[in-house]
């Protein structure tokens, strides 16, 4: 939709003929006003945080909805990927919803709705660090070094493979049998295969929901997820930008990730290829990252000071309060705190800081079209 009236557009100075429609400016009697719009002409790194039940997801669904609302010639030049940590974006993809695949690990492909697909990651998409970090093993200690042998063997392996290796090197028994009974572990997870594939996530105009919550009590295993997927889509979209020239083999990517602080370790593989590669360097090859967590100081100041859009909900926490208030611009005046007073309790309401034209602004975020699955559970047969 062109704004032709008074509009407010982040993310660029431009006139809003390629942007999402994220809400209405909120005046200080609860009033709403002028369109607020994201330009996506240009890459961005957005943060999406705020206190749970106050819009976080919520947001986060809106910016996948008005992607899928695009103009069919405008849709084709994005690739949307959702990481869905706590498996509510699923019905963004069922009746109601708008027309989003769902792609989950086998194991849990029979709790999913019909139509859902495999997600599997390829082995040789991880480094060795990778593997040990995921293991649990120390990679300068032997049952590290016995696990980089057997990799560098061969870039296409599958996890049975590895363990043959490791059955027949000259290993100590000891360290054989913990390192293939960790493998063992590894490969009853049905995540991994030499043969898979990210491309199917890359078709040109679709948006994609990476269902990891069957995963609920191994963070290790997500992280191992992330960094694959974020490796791999950098990578390819490097390659694409050196052939593009007035055409797109490739879409840009934007992946947004829900309950982010679980991936922002620095020491993790995750946190590693999110920062250095996707933050630092994602502007050029076309790569936006969305990062939505309840925690912004857990985020990191690294994290947030590369974030050029930043959409904060109420927080009431001091150490996020205070994380967000180190990274606060020098263009805007009033101070973190002051400004989430203006929030109150109104769910929804946001303050967004816009390094692009170098304001900010206190928004409500418009009312999803498609089922919200991050609320609250109801309570039958209370009445």
């Amino acid at each position: 939709m062109l704004y032709t009236g008074r509009h407010y557009l982040l993310g660029n100075a431009g006139d809003g003929r390629s942007s999402l429609y994220l809400g209405r400016y909120l005046a200080l009697d609860g009033s709403q006003g002028a369109p607020v719009l994201l330009d996506v002409r240009k890459p961005h790194a957005v943060v999406i945080c705020g206190k749970r039940g106050y819009g976080k997801s919520y947001t986060m669904g809106v910016l996948v909805e008005e992607f899928a609302g695009l103009p069919e010639a405008l849709r084709r030049n994005f690739s949307v990927i959702v990481v869905d940590t706590m498996g509510i974006f699923g019905s963004m993809a069922g009746p109601g919803g708008i027309g989003a695949r769902v792609f989950t690990p086998a194991p849990f492909l029979s709790e999913m709705p019909a139509g859902a697909l495999p997600f599997e990651i390829p082995t040789g998409s991880l480094s060795v660090y990778d593997y040990c970090e995921l293991l649990g093993i120390e990679p300068l200690s032997p049952h590290g070094a016995v696990l980089a042998s057997a990799i560098s063997e061969s870039d296409t392996f599958s996890i049975e493979s590895l363990i043959d290796r490791i059955h027949s090197s000259a290993a100590s028994p000891g360290v054989t049998s913990a390192v293939c009974g960790l493998l063992s572990m590894a490969s009853s997870w049905k995540l991994f295969s030499p043969h898979a594939s990210f491309a199917s996530l890359l078709e040109p105009g679709s948006i994609n929901i990476i269902d990891l919550s069957g995963y609920g009590h191994d963070p290790g295993i997500k992280s191992c997820a992330v960094a694959s997927l974020a490796r791999a889509l950098y990578d390819v979209r490097v390659r694409a930008r050196r052939r593009e020239n007035g055409s797109r083999e490739v879409p840009l990517i934007w992946m947004l990730i829900d309950e982010a602080h679980m991936f922002l370790q620095p020491d993790s593989g995750a946190g590693r290829v999110l920062v250095n590669e996707w933050l630092r360097q994602g502007r050029q090859p076309g790569l936006s990252l969305v990062l939505a967590t309840q925690r912004p100081s857990a985020l990191g100041y690294d994290v947030l000071s590369q974030a050029d859009v930043i959409v904060c909900h109420r927080l009431t926490l001091r150490d996020d309060v205070e994380a967000l208030e180190r990274a606060r611009p020098l263009y805007v005046k009033e101070p973190v705190r002051e400004a989430l007073a203006r929030l109150g309790n109104t769910r929804g309401a946001a303050i967004v800081v816009d390094d692009a034209t170098e304001s900010y602004h206190v928004i409500k975020v418009r009312q999803r079209k498609s089922l919200h699955g991050g609320g609250e559970p109801e309570i039958y047969g209370a009445d």
